[in-house]
């Protein structure tokens, strides 16, 4: 029997509520004008709370743009985790994790924009916990690639490749379709099976 998830009160309710309403608020404006150009202040009055009380939540806007910046890394690892648990072959799973991907980041357009411009498009927050999770999250990707790869060449489908590089590789052709897209528009379901095939040609037993 399942333990009974206890339920939180109406005040811990809108306390939550409201941290969600005040993150909205600073990943609008991130988005739009660039963290540095934006006060707390200015965030204070988008969300419609006076400024004293966003403290009360978020001690600086670094907390916040960290607390925003975790929130989206630890959803997109939730989406991303059912693709790696599925029985399909290994083709497939790689497919689908490219498409899968594309669809989480598609969906956090602000997320990606705001992340460009923080790292000024070096790949990097300049916020040491947000760049670590990050780096770990892309580890453990990169670790189950490696186990549909080898599954790949185990039973014939790949050529006996190391398995450790093609999955960095696959991680990181997959990490500049998303960002492409970001920047010059989204390619259609066509442009991506056709840069696919590029891809896994080369490693597929004619």
């Amino acid at each position: 029997m399942n333990p009974k998830v206890p339920q939180l009160s109406r005040k811990e309710r809108e306390k939550q509520q409201h941290r969600q309403e005040i993150m909205d608020a600073a990943m609008r404006l991130f988005a739009e004008q660039g963290y540095h150009s934006v006060s707390m202040q200015e965030i204070a009055a988008e969300a419609e709370f006076a400024t004293g009380t966003l403290y009360k939540f978020f001690p600086s806007k670094r907390e916040l743009f960290r607390e925003i910046m975790v929130g989206v890394i630890e959803d997109i690892g939730v989406e991303l985790r059912s693709v790696f648990e599925s029985d399909d072959e290994p083709l497939a799973v790689i497919g689908n994790f490219l498409q899968i991907r594309r669809a989480a980041f598609k969906k956090r357009y602000e997320y990606i924009k705001l992340y460009n411009m923080v790292g000024n498009g070096f790949g990097s927050s300049g916020d040491e916990v947000v760049d670590a999770l990050i780096a770990e999250r892309r580890k453990n990707v990169e670790q189950l690639l490696m186990r549909h790869f080898t599954r790949g060449i185990e039973s014939g489908l790949f050529k006996p490749v190391n398995v450790e590089v093609l999955a960095r590789l696959f991680e990181e052709f997959c990490q500049t379709i998303i960002r492409s897209e970001a920047r010059r528009g989204e390619l259609d379901d066509a442009a991506i099976d056709s840069i696919i095939d590029v891809f896994l040609n080369g490693i597929l037993v004619q």
